[in-house]
């Protein structure tokens, strides 16, 4: 229940009532009194996560703090700047089981016939001295300790491919508490002009950049607050004046990587021109992939995807992952005969959907190697650490040389 004189609207996102003060003889505050003659409020249209009063919109959109926000706006963050050009979108997404069958069936012969076509990938896993006295340590929790086994794999990657030298500007989209920036911090604070810019949206709590910058390595370490759909790398001081330019980012959601890929891209051909030599993607969540985000609209054209089907495939690749929760649950020992034919018959069904989803995963990857290749990239595509470590386990390494 409300405390008295505040408010008693419950807000649900937060699982509480709000806290705002009220007027002596209400009840709510005045962003929650909507039902009172004469207070109308409207969603502001520049943030519609907030109201006021219809009678008083002009002057709320003077003085809204949402306009503040965006009139202070650095010069490299502009609306849109990584989404296609090509306003194609695909249908809202149903779940399979509201789906017809035959639909669902079509979808899956295309990634059986797609798949046929791909070869196989490498398993690369690899390891790093940096990270070697920290995964001996025995007070490393198992948790931990697969976090540092795929940071270990993904920078001896980015070493392999020949990406880390003097000169270059790293920079982790969606870098969160930045821990695979903290262990390439070690990597390179014997190189000489370097430095690390980090890019996330959100703002987080016991970062390890703080920590790196704490250790006064002499790295150049800055991290920005933006959404990569609207990030011009040509347009960040730092950026500029660091002759080579690096991307990697570790388990980044769906749409967050076509983003990434697309702003590396577009920031070779800007104004000035961005020298990207290359990049390091660990995938995730390629269930949150959209249309009219994702970079290998061409290649599923050219397999017959359509657009319509482009939802169906992206709840297929959920397979993948649910399909081992599936299996590990399918019996127990104290089931009879018919229960354990039945459960076998079960974990058998599983196994094909798993196949299926890893295979549609697979598809959504090279889809994004087609295209970096487009723009001049020679990329693989490499089983970075096992599935017991992550089921998420595939990742991108992508090399470019100016072309002369």
């Amino acid at each position: 229940m409300a405390d008295g004189g505040h408010c008693v609207y419950f807000v649900e996102r937060k699982k509480r009532f709000c806290r705002m003060t009220v007027r002596q003889g209400r009840r709510y505050c005045g962003e929650h009194q909507r039902d009172d003659a004469g207070s109308e409020r409207v969603p502001c249209p520049l943030d519609s996560t907030h109201t006021c009063h219809r009678s008083r919109l002009t002057r709320h959109l003077n003085v809204c703090n949402t306009k503040r926000r965006l009139d202070a706006r650095p010069a490299f963050v502009v609306e849109g700047a990584n989404l296609d050009d090509e306003t194609i979108a695909a249908p809202p997404r149903v779940p399979l089981s509201q789906l017809d069958e035959s639909v669902v069936r079509t979808v899956i012969r295309k990634i059986h016939a797609a798949y046929e076509k791909l070869p196989e990938f490498s398993w690369m896993i690899l390891r790093h001295d940096v990270l070697e006295e920290k995964l001996s340590d025995e007070t490393c929790g198992s948790n931990a300790k697969k976090h540092l086994l795929q940071n270990a794999s993904l920078l001896g990657l980015l070493e392999q491919a020949g990406l880390v030298r003097d000169n270059t500007c790293f920079i982790e989209f969606g870098a969160g508490k930045a821990q695979l920036t903290y262990w390439l911090g070690q990597i390179i604070k014997t190189k000489s002009n370097s430095c690390i810019l980090l890019v996330d949206r959100s703002s987080h709590r016991h970062k390890s950049d703080n920590k790196l910058k704490r250790e006064k390595t002499g790295l150049v370490i800055k991290r920005i607050r933006a959404d990569i759909a609207d990030l011009q790398l040509n347009q960040i001081a730092e950026v500029q004046s660091i002759k080579y330019k690096v991307g990697i980012a570790k388990h980044l959601c769906g749409t967050a990587t076509d983003l990434t890929i697309r702003c590396l891209v577009k920031s070779i051909n800007g104004e000035p021109a961005v020298d990207v030599r290359g990049l390091i993607v660990a995938f995730c969540c390629h269930h949150k992939c959209e249309y009219s985000s994702y970079v290998g609209r061409e290649y599923l054209r050219q397999c017959g995807f359509t657009a319509d089907e482009f939802p169906i495939l992206c709840s297929i690749v959920s397979w993948a992952t649910c399909g081992s929760r599936l299996k590990n649950n399918v019996s127990s020992p104290g089931d009879s005969i018919a229960q354990q034919r039945d459960s076998a018959s079960l974990s058998s069904k599983s196994d094909e959907r798993e196949v299926i989803g890893r295979k549609a995963k697979a598809l959504l990857n090279w889809g994004r190697l087609v295209f970096l290749e487009s723009a001049g990239f020679q990329a693989e595509l490499h089983y970075y650490t096992s599935t017991d470590i992550s089921l998420e386990n595939m990742c991108i390494v992508a090399t470019r040389e100016r072309s002369l």
